[in-house]
């Protein structure tokens, strides 16, 4: 079915064909009409809504032609119930009126989206050949070492501060490293020279 076809069905009036008109439909009415919608006049609802999630490009914000379809609908309920939503005028069918609050709506997400917003996983997550949900973040690098690469940094680290123990010196400098210290803070700290700083680093490269 074409969905541009589908679009000008949907946004002309027309007269209901098998569809109740309603005025004034309390809830109870209007869920009983949203059940006796037909097959075609759920096929022609269900391009539709895709025809619109799929303009609004990422101010869909992960939302399915099902979710907007539902939203109309519950518009559509709160309307008879005199709250927020969308009545249902007795001059156009259910399929049209429905039609109309969906555009609405998504409509008012498209406003409503910040452009600047952070682009979401499940907004770039593709689907292989065996319908396995993969991401392009997965293969990225990651700015945090894994756990194995910490371990492994950890003990060397141990080791060296064991070689370094009886080195004064080397010894402070290692723990200036370890406190996030600049080559200037370490040297202010401990009241090393910068002969005797270098010094130091030397003989840690020497044990490392």
């Amino acid at each position: 079915m074409d969905t541009g076809q589908v679009q000008d069905d949907l946004t002309q009036p027309r007269e209901a064909s098998g569809t109740p008109l309603v005025t004034g439909a309390t809830q109870d009415e209007v869920i009983a009409a949203i059940e006796a919608l037909r097959p075609d006049e759920l096929l022609k609802l269900k391009y539709f809504a895709t025809w619109r999630i799929r303009g609004l490009g990422r101010a869909c914000c992960g939302r399915t032609w099902e979710d907007l379809l539902s939203e109309a609908k519950l518009s559509t309920l709160k309307g008879a119930a005199k709250r927020s939503g969308r009545c249902w005028s007795r001059n156009v069918d259910l399929v049209t009126h429905l039609a109309g609050a969906m555009r609405s709506i998504s409509s008012h997400w498209k406003r409503d989206f910040d452009e600047q917003e952070a682009v979401l996983e499940s907004e770039i997550v593709t689907c292989t050949e065996e319908e396995d949900s993969t991401s392009p973040l997965n293969d990225a690098p990651s700015e945090y070492p894994s756990q194995e690469r910490e371990v492994a940094a950890r003990q060397e680290w141990d080791l060296i501060a064991t070689r370094c123990h009886n080195d004064s010196g080397a010894t402070q400098v290692l723990q200036g490293f370890s406190r996030g210290m600049t080559a200037t803070e370490i040297m202010r700290d401990y009241r090393l020279t910068k002969w005797e700083y270098h010094q130091a680093v030397k003989r840690i490269r020497l044990v490392a």
